[in-house]
């Protein structure tokens, strides 16, 4: 079986992405939205992050942006090399982002508890690199599980609850996004203890 990789989301300086990196992550999730300053200075935090990065550790940017033209800007300006679209976006979008962004990969999140979930997935399993689905809690796992095999693509599984970890492995998903989830965002001990519990698996 493939190695499971890991993604650690919620990062939120160069400090975390170092303990994260430590921690085994083949990804970093790079989230605007941890920042309190909008525009420049908030690319500016998110391209050091990246570039600061070893090169076998990918940043992905995490945008809620709809349009090919927003989400361009923002990974170029956050240095990603990967970009999660948070939303579903027009399939018309698609053509002329992957034009703009020479290459780099795309992951769509799509909710599974979401009733045009699979239709969703249908969609989009011809413009998208990659899946995202949240697996928020044990009820997700059927819907996740459907999913995945519906897609025939890498999917990433994000979890905030390490209980989750081993029914996730058993889907055999590309990766596993752990959001990083403690009161400033950031919970170094939880990172440990997941990162063991997946060495363990």
């Amino acid at each position: 079986m493939p190695r499971l990789r890991l993604m650690i989301s919620g990062i939120a300086s160069r400090e975390q992405a170092g303990a994260a990196v430590e921690a085994g992550a083949d990804a970093i999730g790079l989230d605007p939205s941890a920042f309190p300053q909008a525009g420049p200075e908030g690319s500016e935090a998110l391209a050091a992050i990246a570039l600061a990065l070893p090169p076998a550790v990918t940043p992905i940017l995490v945008t809620p942006a709809l349009t090919a033209g927003t989400v361009a800007q923002q990974v170029d300006a956050s240095a990603a090399l990967a970009v999660r679209l948070a939303r579903p976006i027009a399939t018309s979008e698609y053509p002329g982002l992957k034009r703009i962004i020479r290459g780099r990969k795309i992951i769509q999140s799509i909710d599974p508890a979401h009733s045009d979930a699979g239709a969703l997935v249908e969609t989009y399993a011809s413009l998208a690199d990659a899946l995202h689905l949240n697996l928020d809690d044990a009820d997700d796992l059927s819907a996740c599980r459907h999913l995945i095999e519906l897609a025939g693509l890498p999917c990433f599984l994000a979890l905030t609850d390490p209980a989750l970890l081993p029914a996730a492995a058993a889907l055999q998903p590309h990766a596993i996004d752990f959001v990083l989830a403690g009161e400033d965002g950031f919970d170094l001990p939880a990172l440990h203890r997941f990162a063991a519990a997946l060495t363990a698996l």
